[in-house]
């Protein structure tokens, strides 16, 4: 683990950090697209997730848009490299469940070498798809910089690597974003506490919360670097990726589960779940109205056994049913294991290799926004999960083993445009 000289907005810029950051660019929308683009003509948004255009060609398209962008911001002062390289600290405040708690989750953002999967020291534990690195290698080809970081998370249990890192920080950034989240950044220079910190990761594995496609794609985009320039030697920027590191102890550290919405698989995929010869057995019922008891029972139900709620029918109804079957170590604990390899792909022949090519699988943190969804007749279909835990992740991903794709989201997530970094 090292600091690195991160590419930020000035100081003179702190103020209307709101207006040029963005979230993760895979949570963006379309419209909510359109609208970075109308807040700043330097918002960050051109940079991670450029538009696209009529026209575009090898060379000159978003891409090579991103980079001009990138050029132009760091020509006229709009970002600016640190001058000396940093840890930096990174807290952001929310509120969150039906008694809207406050809650705290504190990471820090340093550089780690990168390493193939097989080294051990960044472990994965979902599987990717081709799409999505692609359009990063695009990106990190044409500017040459990343702009966010891996979401990671590794053991601490005495809080030691934050509470060094806290009392030697210097306040840098602080913005609140649409959901409300207030996000506080800030830099750690001293000698003893970087080389402190430093110290303590070549032992201490890391296990990828969000970011799998990006890490990929950032170690083949290394390889590509080092047939270009042969001679860049070891330390060169491209032989590391940035991190955004959080302790799987800290109390403030929430992971939701990753709803399922299902469409294109036939007429009446809800017959299909709901009549004799399905596997699933249903445990309660509720109707249209009763969203919020159908939600309470589904997270108070047995975590032993292998349960979802499920939505649809006409009229809507909101079920909870089981797969009678035994749960197993590692990914085998996983709900989200068994509603693929038990339910998707046996009663409605959604295989992983099928997820992979085709527009099956929508997903969403959001189980209102999901219920709403299928109110609306937009999809015949969806599954509500209940939450994982990080210990699920490290210890699915020590086994060697990968959970389905999107198995976890943790929240709050690190804005886009905080710390960025040249490559």
């Amino acid at each position: 683990m090292q600091p690195f000289k991160g590419l930020v907005y000035p100081d003179s810029l702190k103020g209307k950090m709101e207006s040029l950051t963005t979230p993760p660019y895979d949570i963006i929308s379309k419209e909510a697209q359109e609208e970075f683009y109308k807040k700043d003509p330097n918002n960050v948004i051109r940079l991670e997730l450029p538009k696209g255009f009529e026209g575009e060609v090898p060379g000159k398209n978003r891409y090579s848009q991103a980079a001009s962008d990138l050029a132009r911001m760091i020509s006229e002062g709009v970002l600016v490299e640190d001058s000396v390289p940093a840890f930096y600290t990174y807290k952001m405040s929310y509120r969150f469940g039906p008694e809207n708690e406050l809650r705290t989750v504190e990471g820090f953002i340093g550089r780690v070498r990168l390493e193939e999967w097989e080294k051990k020291v960044v472990y994965p534990h979902e599987r990717t798809l081709a799409g999505p690195k692609e359009d990063r290698m695009a990106l990190f080809r044409a500017t040459k910089a990343s702009f966010s970081q891996i979401y990671c998370v590794y053991s601490d249990p005495s809080a030691k690597i934050m509470g060094s890192l806290s009392s030697a920080s210097v306040p840098r950034f602080r913005c609140v974003d649409g959901d409300g989240v207030i996000h506080e950044v800030a830099s750690v220079t001293d000698p003893k506490v970087v080389s402190a910190v430093s110290a303590f990761f070549p032992s201490t594995p890391l296990f990828i919360a969000d970011g799998h496609h990006r890490y990929e794609t950032y170690l083949a985009y290394r390889n590509e670097r080092r047939k270009e320039d042969p001679n860049a030697g070891p330390n060169a920027p491209f032989e590391f990726v940035t991190v955004f590191l959080v302790a799987m102890e800290n109390p403030g550290l929430t992971v939701l589960p990753t709803h399922r919405m299902v469409h294109n698989v036939g007429e009446n995929p809800w017959a299909a779940l709901t009549g004799s010869k399905s596997p699933l057995k249903t445990v309660a019922t509720f109707p249209v109205g009763q969203e919020t008891a159908f939600q309470k029972a589904l997270l108070e139900s047995p975590p032993g056994e292998i349960l979802f709620g499920m939505v649809g029918g006409s009229p809507v109804e909101y079920r909870i049913v089981s797969l009678p079957r035994a749960k197993g170590p590692g990914v085998q604990a996983l709900d989200s294991y068994w509603l693929q390899e038990g339910v998707l792909a046996e009663v409605l022949s959604v295989t992983r290799e099928r997820v992979a090519k085709e527009d099956l699988l929508r997903y969403s943190k959001s189980a209102d926004e999901v219920i709403k969804k299928i109110r609306a007749g937009e999809y015949p279909v969806a599954f509500i999960l209940r939450p994982t835990g990080a210990r699920v992740v490290e210890d699915v991903s020590l086994r060697g083993e990968l959970m389905p794709q999107k198995s976890t989201y943790f929240y709050p997530k690190p804005l886009t445009g905080m710390v960025m970094r040249l490559l």
